[in-house]
């Protein structure tokens, strides 16, 4: 019994450094930084021994995720650029994977569980501190703007509330319900469902602070899609995400792609009525303009990767505020075809395992995918790090059964243990 609980206790750490290196920002904490970092270089070999012997083979998402890293990393090379960012982003992801594989393959649900939970903690802690210093917490140079713990910059912040939702709905559906006399906020379903309305409250009176448009909608997108989870209707869901999936393309076409002497009263009315943003996109359409020439100069190996100092001095921002010209920029055209080969490769996968086996592997199919396109959305007009988009891949990997076998919805089972090595 003291095993197992030290077991567990390692496990939290080792979750904690992994999130909190992923969703805090710690560049003006160089105490905590370096703390975490040196955390995560100790995990990097338990990783190695729980990728070892976890049963089974790696996913072809996985293996996916691997050969995009590795174009990257090429790309790098060939532009005799550091490639130790990308590596210790990999690293990241790489550890995240091997403990929530080790995890799922013993039916167990910690992996969600410790995410949703941390989530949530840095989530309140960053809202207690924006109610003290909602102007911000550090000022950065690079930008002249003023960044906050969650994330650093405030557009930043929507990465974490969109995996601590998507974490904690994959959560409810796999616990069972308990029986109708249950009433301890205690039981599983009950403090999950408590964490998840909480997750949703902090996270709008978040944004309501902030201003953040693109989060705000997000998160909404996202609850809406999750609506959809207490209807039946097949086609229903087929429709509502194909229609989005559709919005999507054409406004990435329109946003980032289009001539912008041409007019479109309608998307336009969307953009300024709806979204209530300007049809720069707050000066964003001038960093698209940049990118897209940097892009046809080398549009075959793109520039690798780069500090904020240069993305400042050629973009006049720290990202390309779009993930296509993102992975164009540091990659080039192999790069965006490991991404949208990825992106196949995550499709396949699941609607060959998950529409025609069980109810719930037809919920979390549709429920992961809409999460997808939604993240997807938000980053039309941000770039969020790949570790958070990482995590839905392999939420896709291994929590839709058969990789994970539910729990019985009004019986518990051992899907709910925690298993340990």
């Amino acid at each position: 019994m003291a095993n197992v609980k030290i077991n567990r206790a390692l496990f939290l750490l080792a979750f904690l450094i992994i999130l909190a290196r992923g969703f805090l920002f710690t560049g003006a904490m160089p105490v905590v930084h370096y703390v975490l970092l040196a955390g995560k270089i100790a995990l990097i070999p338990i990783a190695f021994i729980l990728a070892l012997r976890t049963s089974g083979r790696p996913t072809a998402i996985d293996l996916c995720m691997l050969l995009y890293y590795v174009v990257m990393c090429v790309c790098c090379l060939i532009n005799s650029t550091p490639i130790l960012s990308v590596t210790l982003m990999a690293l990241d992801v790489f550890i995240f994977w091997a403990m929530c594989r080790w995890f799922f393959a013993r039916n167990s649900l910690f992996p969600l569980k410790v995410t949703t939970c941390f989530l949530l903690a840095f989530i309140a802690v960053n809202f207690l501190l924006m109610l003290w210093r909602p102007e911000g917490l550090w000022h950065y140079a690079t930008n002249g703007k003023m960044y906050y713990l969650l994330g650093g910059n405030y557009n930043n912040m929507g990465k974490a509330l969109l995996v601590a939702m998507v974490s904690n709905i994959l959560l409810l559906r796999f616990i069972p319900r308990p029986a109708a006399h249950a009433s301890s906020i205690f039981e599983p379903y009950i403090f999950y469902r408590l964490t998840f309305a909480l997750t949703v409250l902090l996270s709008y009176g978040t944004l309501l602070i902030v201003g953040s448009k693109t989060s705000l909608l997000g998160i909404t997108l996202l609850l809406a899609f999750s609506v959809l989870l207490l209807f039946r209707s097949k086609w229903l869901r087929i429709t509502c995400l194909s229609l989005f999936i559709v919005l999507y393309f054409g406004f990435q076409s329109w946003a980032v792609f289009h001539n912008l002497d041409t007019s479109l009263p309608k998307t336009e009315y969307f953009i300024q009525h709806v979204l209530h943003k300007d049809l720069t996109f707050t000066l964003r359409t001038n960093i698209w303009t940049r990118s897209k020439q940097l892009i046809e100069r080398r549009p075959a190996i793109g520039y690798g990767e780069h500090d904020d100092m240069w993305y400042q001095l050629e973009l006049e921002g720290l990202t390309t505020h779009n993930l296509v010209l993102h992975i164009l920029l540091k990659g080039g055209w192999p790069a965006l075809g490991a991404f949208v080969l990825l992106l196949i490769v995550l499709h396949l996968s699941l609607l060959i395992r998950g529409p025609n086996t069980t109810p719930i592997a037809a919920d979390l199919t549709f429920f992961i995918l809409a999460a997808l396109w939604v993240y997807l959305f938000m980053m039309i007009v941000e770039v969020y790090p790949f570790f958070s988009l990482a995590i839905l891949f392999i939420y896709a990997g291994y929590t839709v059964p058969p990789a994970l076998q539910p729990a019985d919805r009004t019986s518990a089972t051992h899907v709910n243990t925690i298993s340990t090595p």
